[in-house]
């Protein structure tokens, strides 16, 4: 097949129409290959559904030939009444996915969270070594990956957003571990775009909400952000196009680093960007109107000076950051913090985390397994250790599905724990390859702060 071609190299043309707030001149490029035959808008529409499932055992995570003719699913749970007339459609029970980078390979699997299965894996960009991380998913299901050694990439949840480069017909694309196409040969990845070293942050925004022709609530022409540090003791916060992943705005946060620039980040209900900065902070917003930021210092409750590792936004637009033994809630509203009361035996570094439907946060403890939070009342609740999950490693990201089953990655143990929140009974998923992923992994943490996904 013909392969798409993806620019690596700077491009003036591509940041036509880019803003920035600090007058920085971004020197990165976006080219994507041709959109889909339909040309469509990205739009999301919202609906309903719930669902809840678990089983106790050990499944080894493996390729499904019937990948790309079989219904793609992504995962977002529970919706809220929007008052969606009837008739609209709800993505829950297509759509059911979660995106985990398997970084030593350079790749991303996607996992059909139901059958936890992997129905695809894909190279993350053209670096040699591309040290995929971060994922974010979208209100559509595709997916955003940062590469650390500098590119973020969109690949398409749908086989109809897939693009038949060559005319033949089909899509060519990836069903699993087994075959994973070049790079620039999977018809599924569809735009890649060169970044700083050491990038991490993905943050899909919902886009801008319209309602249809069907009198449906929709989101069309999400957006993503991310950032990446400059080497000169800053951070720079890239705005991105998410169709063709050209950068339209960045603005430069001076003074934004500890080494790694903004280790995590999430929007709010207003798409802004939020995030931390390893490893004693700030935290950072960035408005999405106007691209004005303000700067928050972290508290340091433990004297650990290691106040920042994992962060979220949970339902009411809280800023939530894990540190050495310590978790603390921001809320904007009120401009202050809360330190949860944590257990004395409580030690591990808190690293990432996802706020479930009933507002419960579930964060990966390093060394000591998943600790459970009340979001509204910062209170302690539980610590889910070895004893449940048998193979404990080096536990890493968090994310939730569509079912509300809790996902764990471990990083060390070449795969993920999957816990029933309501029986605690857990299933082993691997096959994976050195997984280390933090963020947003299924799209339930969008969908929990600004809406549902299109059916």
């Amino acid at each position: 097949m013909r392969a798409p071609t993806f620019a690596s190299v700077l491009c003036l043309a591509c940041h036509a129409g880019q803003s920035s707030s600090s007058g920085l001149s971004v020197g990165s490029a976006t080219a994507a290959p041709p959109r889909p035959a339909s040309g469509t808008s990205e739009a999301e529409t919202t609906g309903a559904e719930a669902s809840s499932s678990g089983t106790s055992e050990v499944v080894t995570s493996t390729s499904s030939s019937s990948a790309t003719t079989a219904a793609v699913k992504f995962d977002l749970g529970a919706q809220p009444d929007l008052g969606v007339p009837v008739g609209c459609q709800s993505g829950d029970l297509e759509f059911s996915f979660i995106w985990i980078a398997n970084s030593p390979e350079g790749t991303v699997s996607k996992i059909d969270t139901k059958t936890r299965l992997e129905v695809g894996r894909y190279r993350t960009g053209p670096e040699v070594g591309p040290d995929p991380s971060r994922t974010s998913v979208n209100l559509r299901g595709d997916v955003a990956v940062v590469n650390r050694a500098g590119s973020i990439t969109k690949i398409v949840a749908r086989a109809a957003d897939c693009v038949d480069h060559d005319g033949s017909g089909t899509i060519e694309t990836s069903s699993g571990a087994s075959d994973v196409l070049p790079w620039g040969q999977d018809e599924c990845v569809v735009w890649n775009t060169p970044l700083r070293f050491a990038s991490r942050p993905a943050a899909w925004t919902s886009g801008t909400p319209v309602i249809d022709r069907d009198g449906c609530t929709a989101h069309v022409d999400p957006e993503v952000w991310t950032s990446a540090p400059d080497a000169l003791g800053n951070a720079t916060v890239y705005l991105l196009r998410g169709a063709d992943g050209t950068i339209v705005a960045s603005t430069t946060l001076p003074g934004v680093d500890g080494g790694f620039g903004i280790y995590g980040g999430a929007v709010d209900a207003n798409n802004d960007f939020w995030g931390a900065a390893w490893s004693t902070g700030p935290l950072v917003h960035v408005r999405r109107d106007d691209l004005s930021h303000e700067l928050i210092a972290v508290p340091d409750p433990q004297q650990s000076f290691f106040t920042v590792y994992g962060f979220t936004i949970d339902h009411a637009g809280r800023a939530w950051v894990g540190g050495q033994g310590s978790l603390q809630r921001y809320d904007p509203s009120t401009a202050t913090w809360t330190s949860v009361a944590l257990p004395p035996a409580y030690t591990s570094l808190s690293r990432g985390m996802q706020e479930d439907a009933s507002g419960q946060l579930w964060v990966a403890a390093l060394s000591q397994g998943i600790l459970r939070v009340d979001t509204d009342s910062a209170s302690f609740v539980e610590l889910i250790d070895a004893s449940m999950l048998v193979g404990l490693k080096y536990p890493a990201g968090i994310s939730v599905d569509v079912d509300g089953q809790v996902w764990m990655v471990d990083t060390e143990a070449n795969g993920a724990h999957v816990v029933d929140p309501e029986t605690h009974a857990v299933t082993f998923v691997g096959g994976l390859v050195g997984p280390y992923t933090y963020s947003d992994m299924t799209g339930w943490a969008l969908k929990n702060v600004v809406g549902a996904p299109e059916g």
